[in-house]
């Protein structure tokens, strides 16, 4: 266990955060994303390598530091360096599937062929088969936008959907994905825009959020490390369907935490919330019996 001295005291806090979960590869990599997107993350990252070397966190530390800055238009230009650091991080720990989570967020900023990004999905499958950010980064991957289509983003939750997998850590994947494919509708423009308000009617799209709703805020039914992106992705979508008092209950649900994703899709994230939070409440009291 390393020592908190002066080289490690300002990274030993994260040191003994990543350390804590064990095999919980859920929250660790929760974890680390979190982290990675401080703002003094990668110096952080830097000066822990510094003064161990050895360090698989360490260097997990600076990849996904690495990703975030280059995601944001950062200064991170050389994604070979980050590679190597995931590939000698996965030597150093072979059962965490955070290095070849890291390795899969490369392959999707370099858009990679799927030859290349096929391994890499199986050795994170292999290691943690319900990953959420694993899943995350392949909806992405697979999407129009990048290196798929609707058909292949359609095959691939298709492909995740199954007996058991309610409360998973990728229960809101194909949530995720109808919202997606929603925003497409909008930046669309023309009559495909001005349809898009239905989205959440069609037949294909209403089950998920009334599954959704009929669950997620069930004590206990969520139970993993970003239950509350996954919440406030559910109050998004009923704000958006106009389903106002429902997405008042997901918002107790919530203990009133905000995430920024999705909020932030429409603009600042907290005047989001703020408004959408003070019309599903005003639905419900107007509603309420007399």
């Amino acid at each position: 266990m390393a020592e908190c001295n002066d080289r490690g005291a300002l990274t030993y806090p994260i040191e003994q955060a990543l350390r804590d979960p064990g095999e919980d590869w859920d929250r660790r990599i929760h974890r680390l994303l979190v982290f990675s997107t401080l703002p003094d993350a990668h110096v952080l990252a830097g000066q822990w390598r510094a003064w161990n070397p050895a360090s698989a966190d360490a260097m997990l530390l600076q990849a996904f530091a690495d990703i975030a800055l280059t995601r944001a238009g950062g200064a991170i230009s050389d994604l070979g360096a980050t590679i190597s650091l995931c590939r000698e991080a996965a030597e150093l720990a072979p059962a965490d599937p955070a290095p070849w989570v890291a390795l899969l967020s490369c392959c999707r900023l370099l858009r990679a062929p799927w030859a290349q990004v096929h391994p890499i999905w199986t050795a994170v499958k292999t290691r943690d088969p319900w990953n959420r950010e694993a899943h995350w980064q392949m909806l992405h991957y697979v999407s129009p936008e990048e290196c798929g289509s609707n058909l292949l983003t359609v095959q691939f939750t298709d492909s995740v959907v199954g007996p058991g997998l309610e409360g998973s850590p990728v229960a809101a994947l194909s949530l995720a994905a109808s919202l997606y494919r929603y925003r497409r509708a909008l930046a669309a423009g023309g009559i495909t825009a001005l349809t898009a308000r239905r989205h959440w009617d069609q037949a294909h799209e209403r089950p998920l959020v009334d599954d959704a709703l009929a669950t997620w805020t069930q004590p206990g039914f969520l139970r993993h490390a970003a239950v509350l992106t996954d919440l406030n992705l559910l109050a998004y979508v009923l704000t958006k369907a106009v389903r106002m008092q429902d997405a008042c209950s997901v918002f107790e649900a919530t203990a009133a935490v905000a995430t920024s994703w999705p909020w932030e899709l429409d603009g600042d994230p907290l005047e989001q919330v703020r408004e959408s939070h003070r019309r599903a409440f005003r639905a419900r009291s107007q509603r309420a019996p007399r």
